[in-house]
């Protein structure tokens, strides 16, 4: 059983979504809270598994109660914000809220409509491990450093890396960008599970804390070495072609019955056509199968198919069905995926250092 705590100042709110989550048998209510203090006085009392926590609250607001709960007693975390809310969003994903979920308004008749998301996010973070390491700066941007003239030439390196998360993604994602340097030779694709008002905003976020630039994706962009690409929100990022070094993307509309969208495995997919043994993909934290498809059929084309390991996912479901799917080569924490990228594009296969678990090579596939 998970006990929630709902945290909302609106009175209707709290009522409407104590009311949906006991309506799940594996779910127990056992507080709701107004504020971020009567939310530190029933945490301390109740002991919930995982908050439910709007972030505009008179008083104690949403951010500061974050703060308090990462320093002093780390939770699971699903925000639960409007639209209009995407900065105090993405600032609350920095420190350590682990999902969020939109209001139809700051308080609706609509409300209802969120609980079946809702209820699936609280039931896949119960039991995870909040991440608490700061991963970027709240100040200013950090300043990019100029890139060389000309970036190296990779003759035999990975050219293409294809990123695919969801849940727990965006620290993920800015804690490993974070670290590439501003000469990385190699293009970067990237499909996180986001609303398409929330991926553009995501980009300038991880623009402003990388080395290399990056920007949402827009249909005939030419993906060139040392870019950044995120795939739009309720949009399919794919590789069409090439063009000289560069790779030809394209942005497509969704089909009926699409699972994910963006879609990790048709990126993956597409990266394996076009791009080959030239291409690695990384499945990272997330509930779930996407990337599991993808990233078999990137690894029977040559190309490195890479997991994050479970010692540092938030959510061990999409990079752990990758990893029993037969197709993985390396299993690697997130403090080493940086470096795991900078030895690919340089020819190598392999990552020295014990944080690094070979895996079995499969049928068909090199050796390293």
């Amino acid at each position: 059983m998970t006990r929630v705590l709902i945290i909302d100042d609106s009175a209707y709110n709290r009522a409407t979504l104590s009311r949906l989550l006991a309506g799940h048998p594996d779910l127990q209510v056992v507080g709701a809270a107004r504020d971020g203090l009567e939310g530190i006085r029933m945490i301390r009392q109740h002991e919930p598994h995982v908050l439910t926590l709007d972030l505009e609250m008179p008083g104690m607001d949403g951010l500061s109660l974050l703060r308090w709960v990462m320093a002093e007693q780390p939770l699971p975390i699903v925000v639960v914000t409007s639209r209009e809310s995407n900065y105090s969003l993405f600032q609350a994903l920095e420190l350590g809220a682990l999902d969020f979920v939109l209001k139809p308004g700051r308080v609706s008749p609509d409300l209802p409509s969120i609980g079946e998301e809702l209820m699936a996010k609280i039931l896949q973070i119960g039991h995870a491990r909040p991440r608490v390491e700061r991963l970027v700066s709240q100040g200013a941007p950090v300043p990019r450093p100029r890139p060389p003239a000309s970036l190296p030439a990779v003759s035999h390196g990975i050219r293409l890396i294809a990123m695919v998360s969801s849940t727990g993604g965006p620290q993920a994602l800015q804690h490993i960008l974070a670290r590439l340097p501003a000469d990385f030779p190699a293009a970067v694709a990237l499909v996180q599970h986001m609303p398409g008002e929330f991926t553009g905003p995501f980009a300038r976020r991880l623009d402003a804390i990388c080395s290399l630039p990056v920007r949402e994706a827009r249909n005939g962009d030419l993906l060139r070495p040392g870019q950044i690409l995120l795939a739009p929100g309720g949009r399919h990022l794919l590789v069409e072609g090439m063009t000289g070094s560069c790779f030809r993307m394209r942005v497509v509309a969704t089909q009926e019955g699409d699972l994910h969208v963006p879609s990790g495995d048709l990126l993956l997919d597409s990266a394996a056509r076009v791009a080959g043994e030239a291409a690695a993909g990384i499945v990272l934290t997330g509930m779930g199968h996407d990337g599991t498809r993808g990233i078999s059929a990137l690894a029977a084309a040559g190309g490195l198919a890479v997991a994050e390991s479970e010692r540092s996912a938030i959510v061990f479901g999409m990079p752990g069905n990758a990893i029993r799917a037969g197709m993985i080569d390396r299993v690697v924490p997130l403090e080493s995926m940086a470096a795991l990228m900078e030895s690919m594009t340089l020819g190598c296969r392999s990552y020295p250092g014990e944080e690094v678990m070979a895996m079995p090579f499969q049928q068909g596939k090199g050796n390293p």
